[in-house]
């Protein structure tokens, strides 16, 4: 059976690759498509899309969009996404980034004024300029105040800390209409992470209705459990079975490309609604 990995990141946002080796490395896992997802950017698809080109492998464009719902962070993948809509989607997501740039500076200010030796220019001059947290936890964990990007996120860099406070997000719903509009196929990103099963089950008829075509029910940090009861809402709701390993290299060590997939036949369900 063919499978393919529709969650992956590169150095265009928080992940330690570039696109092209993120396309060698697909290969060399044996994937049959690969889609690049970076956190409200498409800067690396181009150089993803030209080099797969003569490559044995499906190359898929997509973006993970940063939004929100019952005021939590949530979630958003873009899959799919076509050449001659890449402008509409980059004035919306360019402003995510201003917003999400002078969030980093309040970050960075509070870190300081704790005591913790952190500086964002060279952490730009490192990483590139789309900083998010999970680039503040890795210098975090050079400087030897945590072990793990898991523990920052829960301790230093939780969202309801004293140095972390989140941005305003685009609303879900809204962002699900948005990317029909740019005629690219929304697919719901790891939704137990964020969302307790009641908040996901208050969402799915809303975003269904909005445009949501699936749900991310392969996932490396989900149980049997979780796995199973995700697929049955996709039954209920009538959504696409999706899924990804959220391969950040080694930026996020926890999960390797391909440790969660998608079907073949999925993929071309979830394909065939762009």
């Amino acid at each position: 059976m063919k499978y393919c990995d529709l969650h992956n990141h590169s150095n265009n946002s928080d992940g330690s690759v570039s696109p092209s080796e993120l396309i060698d490395y697909a290969i060399e896992k044996g994937l049959c498509a690969v889609a690049l997802t970076d956190h409200n950017t498409i800067d690396g698809i181009c150089e993803l899309q030209k080099y797969a080109k003569d490559k044995n492998i499906e190359a898929v464009s997509g973006c993970e969009i940063t939004t929100e719902f019952l005021n939590k962070e949530t979630h958003l993948l873009a899959l799919f996404i076509k050449e001659e809509k890449a402008f509409e989607m980059e004035e919306f997501l360019k402003e995510r980034l201003r917003l999400k740039a002078l969030s980093n500076i309040d970050l960075e200010k509070n870190l300081k004024n704790a005591g913790f030796k952190i500086d964002l220019s060279e952490m730009i001059e490192k990483y590139g300029k789309n900083i998010n947290r999970a680039h503040f936890a890795k210098e975090l964990i050079n400087e030897g105040y945590v072990k793990t990007t898991k523990e920052a996120f829960n301790t230093i860099l939780k969202p309801d800390g004293d140095y972390y406070k989140p941005l305003k997000r685009p609303e879900i719903v809204d962002t699900i209409r948005l990317v029909r509009k740019w005629e690219a196929v929304p697919v719901l990103a790891h939704p137990l992470l964020s969302l307790e099963k009641g908040e996901l089950e208050k969402l799915l008829p809303e975003a269904k209705k909005a445009g949501l075509v699936g749900l991310e029910v392969y996932y490396p940090e989900f149980s049997k459990e979780q796995t199973e009861y995700l697929i049955s809402l996709c039954e209920k709701y009538d959504l696409v079975k999706s899924g990804g390993s959220d391969y950040h290299g080694e930026m996020k060590t926890h999960s390797d490309l391909a440790t969660a997939t998608t079907p073949y036949e999925n993929y071309i369900k979830l394909k065939n609604q762009n």
